[in-house]
C-alpha cells in the first residue's frame, strides 16, 4: 500500500490563523472593500480566491483575475512587513514532517491560502519548501486544491497512492476530505471542534505535534501491520 499525506498550512502546520485573517482584513480595507466577516463560515469555500471574489463581486461589478492577484501581492508583502516576526510553527510540526521523511512517508501541502503568503509561512518555518504546494492562487475549492495537490505528488513521487491521509485544523478540512473520499486527521484545541469531529466519529485529533510518535503513530495506522 502506497500513502500520501497532504497537510493543510495555517493552523495546521504554522500557527497563522489569527494573523492571516487581520492581514486580509487590512488588505481588503486597502481595496475599499468591507473587512472580513467574523462568521467565514458565511462565505461559499473557504479559500483565499473565493473569498475575495465574493467579498469584491459583491459591491463592484469590473472584477478580472488580475486583480486577484494584486490582492494576493499586496497580502503577501502586508504579512512580510508587519507580521513576519509572528510567524511560527505549530508546535513539532517540522520535527514531525523529518519523521515522515526518515519513514519514507511522502507528503505535500493543500492550502486555501494564496501562494504566496503560504510560501512565506513554510520557508520562515523552516519547513520543507520542496514537497509539492497546491494554493488557492490556482483554485477556488478546497477539493480541487487537495485534488491538484494529490496529482502534483502523483509526479513528483512517481506513484499512484492508494491512501491518502489529511491533515486539517477546520471544519472544512475534514469536510473536504469526506467529500473526496479521503482519511482525515484533525490537529485543534478548539472544544468546540473535538466535539464536532467526536460526532464525526474522526478518531485521530491532536493539540499539535508534540508527542510525534503518536501523531506518527495514528499515520500508521493507516497502513497494514506497519507499526513504529
Amino acid at each position: 500500500m502506497s500513502v500520501l499525506v497532504v497537510f493543510d498550512i495555517d493552523g495546521t502546520l504554522t500557527d497563522t490563523v489569527t494573523l492571516h485573517r487581520k492581514s486580509f482584513h487590512e488588505v481588503l480595507i486597502s481595496f475599499g472593500l468591507p473587512g472580513l466577516s467574523p462568521e467565514v463560515k458565511e462565505y461559499k469555500h473557504h479559500t483565499d480566491s473565493n473569498i475575495f471574489k465574493e467579498i469584491y463581486t459583491s459591491f463592484r461589478d469590473d472584477w478580472t483575475e488580475e486583480i486577484s492577484k494584486k490582492f494576493e501581492e499586496e497580502l503577501a508583502r502586508n504579512i512580510k512587513e508587519k507580521f513576519q516576526n509572528r510567524i511560527s510553527e505549530i508546535s513539532g510540526a517540522r520535527v514531525f514532517l523529518e519523521k515522515l521523511r526518515s519513514e519514507g512517508i511522502p507528503f505535500a501541502y493543500a492550502t486555501g491560502s494564496f501562494y504566496g503568503p503560504a510560501f512565506l509561512k513554510l520557508k520562515d518555518c523552516d519547513l520543507p519548501l520542496d514537497a509539492p504546494l497546491a494554493t488557492a492562487s490556482s483554485f477556488y475549492e478546497r477539493e480541487s486544491i487537495v485534488q491538484f495537490a494529490i496529482e502534483e505528488s502523483n509526479k513528483k513521487y512517481s506513484k499512484q497512492f492508494s491512501k491518502t491521509i489529511c491533515f486539517g485544523d477546520g471544519i472544512w478540512d475534514s469536510k473536504t476530505a469526506r467529500n473526496l473520499g479521503l482519511d482525515f486527521i484533525g490537529i485543534t484545541e478548539d472544544h468546540e471542534l473535538l466535539s464536532k469531529w467526536k460526532e464525526q466519529k474522526i478518531q485521530h485529533v491532536f493539540r499539535d505535534y508534540s508527542d510525534y510518535l503518536s501523531v506518527l503513530s495514528a499515520v500508521l495506522s493507516f497502513y497494514p501491520g506497519k507499526r513504529i
